[in-house]
């Protein structure tokens, strides 16, 4: 019985898969819209599903930055706001070493989001998805890699609320 726990423990943990890149960012394991959070949601669900505490917090705005783990220096900058209705916009900037880093990880999160949505619409040197949240509220998600932050390249990812469903 004891070698059938260890064949079941070892297969469990080579099948597990490590998120990295844009699912790793996004925390796709944690489901929701975004971190495991849903448009929609108010602060405070917010802050309990961040697992690091915040760099900037007002009522209306939540702002977390990621430092790099080592693996490529990069570092991402999560910025949160709130209405009345709640959670409406997610913007995520995020801050690879390099143009060739840039580059890995904006073709990451499109392979996502195309995966999660569909191919996206190339607008004015950005890509845009329009599609529903798990609440059913429509929104636009833009990613943008034309920006240059303090002599850093920067990946920006738009997660936009456009309307709200009852």
């Amino acid at each position: 019985m004891n070698t059938a726990i260890f064949i079941f423990m070892l297969f469990s943990c080579a099948n597990s898969v490590e998120e990295k890149g844009a699912k790793k960012i996004l925390k796709s394991s944690k489901g929701g819209d975004f971190r495991g959070v849903n448009i929609g949601d108010k602060p405070s669900d917010v802050v309990g599903s961040e697992e690091i505490n915040s760099v900037y917090s007002m009522p209306d705005e939540l702002v977390y930055r990621i430092e790099s783990d080592g693996e490529d220096s990069t570092w991402y900058e999560i910025s949160y706001n709130f209405n009345e209705a709640g959670l409406y916009n997610i913007q995520l900037e995020v801050f690879p070493k390099n143009e060739t880093h840039l580059q890995l990880y904006k073709d990451d999160f499109i392979r996502h989001y195309k995966e999660k949505y569909g191919d996206c619409a190339y607008k004015n040197g950005y890509c845009e998805w329009r599609t529903l949240t798990n609440n059913g509220n429509s929104v636009n998600i833009t990613l943008t890699d034309s920006i240059i932050v303090e002599s850093r390249p920067c990946l920006k990812i738009t997660f936009n609320e456009t309307e709200q469903h009852e």
